[in-house]
């Protein structure tokens, strides 16, 4: 994603990430983390070319970051003169931008259904395993009703195809980061009916490898 190569999360970063923006396409992501590997997937779906990225390091300070995104949200995305965050209004933008391939449908009412389903993982569910990842007293609550949310939704992870249907959708990016995290939560993917199977089939695409930083393919291993 980084330079000139088809999207990849791999590549060097620019000296300078204000001049990186002015040049095109500028992410601030996090290295693990839910909101910034969403944005990341995105932009490996669309095969996006000359994307910069800019990796946010624990307690390191980036002026360039905080410079346009003064309350530090992550992912930040840069687009010369268009500044913006968080994560659902970075993807929207980007499946915008780049329409092809499409990740919502044209006609309204599946929009709106796909746009309310992909809302509920992005902000309750994102919520409450970020919330299962932090060390905090609520952590072993947040990760059981993250459990329970997902058994509740058994029934709707497809035995083939993707969630909304045969098309891929901004649903099943949205799902894939949040699955690949969900053994370091203590949820094995197994214990849901369906979801193994559903979660391989996003795992096993080439945009997915590609959109992962080395911390988090090591949460694989």
């Amino acid at each position: 994603m980084a330079g000139r190569n088809a999207a990849s999360v791999t590549g060097p970063t620019p000296a300078s990430a204000l001049a990186a923006r002015r040049a095109g396409l500028l992410l601030f992501s996090g290295e693990d983390h839910l909101g910034s590997h969403w944005a990341r997937l995105i932009l490996c779906e669309k095969d996006v070319d000359g994307v910069a990225i800019e990796w946010i390091k624990g307690d390191i300070v980036n002026e360039d970051w905080m410079t346009l995104s003064p309350r530090g949200e992550l992912p930040t995305l840069a687009d010369r003169e268009v500044v913006l965050y968080p994560a659902r209004l970075v993807v929207e933008y980007l499946d915008e931008r780049y329409p092809h391939p499409p990740l919502l449908p044209v006609e309204p009412a599946s929009r709106a259904r796909v746009r309310m389903v992909q809302h509920h993982i992005s902000t309750h569910l994102y919520d409450l395993a970020e919330a299962g990842l932090a060390s905090g007293q609520g952590a072993q609550k947040a990760r059981k009703a993250l459990e329970e949310e997902l058994i509740g939704l058994a029934r709707m992870f497809p035995a083939r195809g993707f969630f909304m249907g045969n098309e891929m959708t901004v649903v099943d990016t949205a799902w894939a980061p949040l699955m690949w995290r969900l053994p370091s939560l203590g949820i094995a993917l197994d214990s849901v009916d369906g979801m193994r199977a559903y979660a391989d089939r996003l795992f096993a695409r080439g945009a997915f490898q590609r959109s992962l930083s080395s911390v988090e393919r090591n949460l694989a291993a």
